[in-house]
């Protein structure tokens, strides 16, 4: 939803700082390719994986399982990063750790619903399959690996593919889950890598949709609105 801004500041000083750093560091003399990767990398990876929430706010947690009797719960609300729709997510939190959610019934978008995804969007961040560091596979066995390691395998391939087929030989993909900030960066990466050729996950999700419905309805999106389906006596399918 969209909130008045205030004053002329922004309130994410960290995203500033790490804007303005990849900004300095990009103009400076003294940086290699792989100090520009390792850089980037890092703040393009770090936006994507807290993109959803407010930079400056995130700390440590400790340790807690699903609600405890006794521990105050705070209520935040946030914004479901499955789709574009924009549900409202009513997270309780207890302890800096999110033991349980809600739907919203304030929301004029999810009505107090939620879909199968959004119900349970807790467990991407609780879930037992979450991956929480690099893994390489070696010998057919998946082995940990620090991101320092991982960024500069990486990088050393993406060097060399660019050196022996030249910059437009890698496509750069954009994801559904990131924030505009993320976005942003993702496509200067790819500028300064020296490419075009760079879309997003849901141009290309969609794609057939868009070419399905234009042919079917004579407009490639929806035409209607959420309410229009809530409010009406019948539908033909």
């Amino acid at each position: 939803m969209l909130t008045k801004r205030k004053t002329t500041q922004s309130n994410r000083p960290n995203l500033q700082s790490a804007m303005a750093g990849l900004g300095a560091a990009v103009g400076s003399e003294t940086l290699d390719r792989r100090s520009f990767l390792r850089r980037s990398g890092l703040t393009v990876g770090g936006l994507a994986a807290a993109g959803a929430f407010q930079l400056g706010s995130i700390r440590k947690a400790e340790a807690i399982s699903p609600p405890q009797p006794g521990i105050p719960i705070e209520i935040k609300k946030n914004i479901c990063t499955h789709c574009s729709v924009g549900c409202t997510v009513t997270a309780e939190v207890q302890n800096g750790v999110w033991t349980g959610q809600e739907p919203s019934w304030a929301s004029p978008i999810n009505r107090g619903a939620h879909c199968a995804k959004g119900a349970a969007i807790r467990e991407i961040v609780h879930g037992e399959r979450r991956l929480k560091y690099p893994l390489k596979l070696v010998g057919g066995q998946w082995e940990k690996i620090s991101w320092e390691q991982a960024i500069n395998e990486v990088g050393d391939k993406m060097l060399a593919i660019r050196e022996q087929a030249g910059a437009d030989s890698m496509y750069w993909l954009g994801s559904a889950k990131f924030t505009n900030e993320a976005a942003y960066l993702m496509r200067k990466f790819g500028a300064f890598w020296g490419t075009n050729s760079i879309d997003h996950q849901a141009r290309i999700c969609h794609s057939t949709t868009v070419a399905g419905v234009a042919n079917t309805w004579g407009y490639g999106a929806q035409t209607n609105s959420y309410n229009d389906i809530r409010n009406s006596k019948t539908m033909l399918f």
